[in-house]
């Protein structure tokens, strides 16, 4: 009998924590006895998922949990691991290439959306080009085309649908919440699903919610052999031949949950061993596997907001404190807008006089960030009729004011309960350096900017108001560059 197919999908993620001006992280005390979150979430989980150590009997067996799991690594996050945190940036990238000899060309990696900002919110543009960006790195990091491509949050709607597509992407995750599945004959199959638009199609893979959520928020990964056998029962309830997927945050497995690193390394040595269980990823998948039903989709919708996208906009009730209000969401929204949409304004007056095709430039030029190297530089310049010197150096502050406008909307801004925690921070950091930038090419909007922070109030005493948090800010980080 045909076995059935069980993928675990970690999304590995950290917002741009450094400073936009200095490239470091600053000291955060939440994080002690470590330096700061990055540090501490590189030791609890990738780091330990690189080299995860697991008993059976007296046998020690240490295991790389990548070349078993699919996943993403979000850019900024890849970025900050590739400088700090080179062994589990290796062993990633190790386990792809590993994966993808054993798997006909099928790597466990796929990609994500650069700054992690939620689609559905962002203009066709915008949202166009976090997508460029973030297959343009994947393609850095493992130097080959992806065949899928996170969506932060699990956000999607029709458009954002549609721009994967466009991209070239052949599949996302999405949840069974998610949309309207329309499975073929009687009762509903785990999957796989397409999305058609014209002649543009998409295969949505669709997790276990259930048992993501008891992964995720119980303590099912506390025990690798019950784990393991949760997940065999699951499977094996579906049809033969079909696949069960579970999705979580890739930092469940060490940091969230202790010892998630090794117990998901022993629950997937015991899964390898059965002869009625295949571990695969989803391109593997989906290279034997054919569609069992149609995918629609009418409304935004996340995995992480029971109101569609609106945690990202409004007080729409999602909070981790009962009680609490997030009435800034929206103004606070609109002000990482109003940056977003000036970068662009400005950008699309000052390209065109030097650059042979602004958006084309701007959609491959996350190259530049990337690869320092002086010959890859000088091919780009070339191809986007780049010449001089001064022509040169105005295209590299353009496109370093638009990814810092990117960075401003980054999701993590506003899952949380206020705006003065570090995730608000972090965007109020990169769009002073977004407004900065801009500034070099026309009048600073940011007395403008600074007035609309001014009407948005923190529940934080000791915070006050976003303008003061936004100052406070900016003269640290001046203070800091001295």
């Amino acid at each position: 009998m045909e076995p059935r197919y069980v993928i675990i999908h970690g999304h590995f993620y950290q917002p741009p924590r450094e400073s936009p001006w200095t490239g470091r992280i600053s000291p955060e005390p939440g994080a002690q006895p470590f330096e700061n979150w990055n540090e501490r979430i590189l030791s609890e989980c990738y780091t330990a998922n690189a080299h995860a150590h697991t008993m059976e009997g007296h046998v020690v067996h240490v295991r790389n949990n990548y070349e078993m799991l699919s996943f993403d690594a979000g850019p900024t996050l890849a970025a900050w691991l590739e400088r700090h945190g080179q062994a589990a940036y290796r062993a990633m990238r190790r386990a792809d290439q590993m994966s993808a000899g054993q798997r006909n060309g099928h790597g466990n990696a796929i990609a994500q959306s650069y700054s992690h900002s939620i689609l559905p919110l962002l203009s066709e543009r915008d949202r166009a080009l976090e997508i460029a960006w973030g297959i343009g790195d994947f393609e850095y990091r493992f130097g080959r085309r992806p065949e899928g491509i996170w969506l932060p949050e699990c956000a999607a709607d029709q458009a954002t649908l549609r721009a994967v597509a466009r991209a070239g992407m052949r599949f996302v995750i999405l949840g069974a919440d998610q949309g309207y599945y329309e499975p073929v004959g009687d009762g509903i199959e785990a999957g796989p699903f397409q999305w058609n638009e014209g002649d543009l199609s998409l295969t949505v893979m669709r997790f276990d919610r259930g048992l993501s959520a008891e992964v995720a928020f119980n303590d099912l990964v506390s025990d690798g052999e019950r784990f393991a056998e949760a997940i065999a029962n699951r499977a094996l309830a579906l049809r033969p031949g079909a696949a069960l997927l579970i999705a979580t945050d890739g930092e469940t497995f060490g940091h969230h949950k202790r010892n998630g690193a090794a117990e998901l390394a022993r629950a997937m040595l015991l899964l390898e061993r059965r002869d009625d269980i295949v571990v695969t990823n989803c391109a593997e998948y989906l290279a034997r596997s054919q569609a069992v039903g149609g995918f629609r989709i009418e409304a935004a919708s996340s995995w992480s907001c029971a109101h569609g996208v609106e945690r990202w906009r409004a007080d729409c009730g999602c909070r981790l404190t009962a009680g609490t209000s997030q009435y800034w969401r929206a103004p606070l929204r609109a002000a990482m807008e109003f940056v977003a949409n000036h970068a662009y304004f400005v950008y699309q007056r000052f390209a065109a006089g030097i650059v042979s095709d602004p958006e084309a430039a701007l959609a491959r030029s996350i190259i530049l960030a990337l690869d320092q190297r002086a010959e890859v530089h000088e091919k780009f310049f070339t191809e986007h009729g780049l010449h001089s010197t001064h022509d040169r150096e105005q295209a590299l502050t353009l496109f370093e004011m638009e990814r810092a406008a990117a960075a401003a909307l980054t999701s993590c801004g506003w899952f949380f309960d206020d705006f003065g925690g570090p995730e608000g921070r972090i965007v109020l950091r990169w769009a002073a350096r977004a407004v900065e930038l801009a500034a070099q090419f026309m009048p600073s909007v940011e007395t403008e900017l600074v007035e609309r922070l001014r009407q948005i109030r923190s529940a934080r005493r000791e915070i006050g108001d976003a303008a003061t948090l936004y100052l406070s800010l900016k003269t640290r980080e001046a203070r800091g560059r001295l």
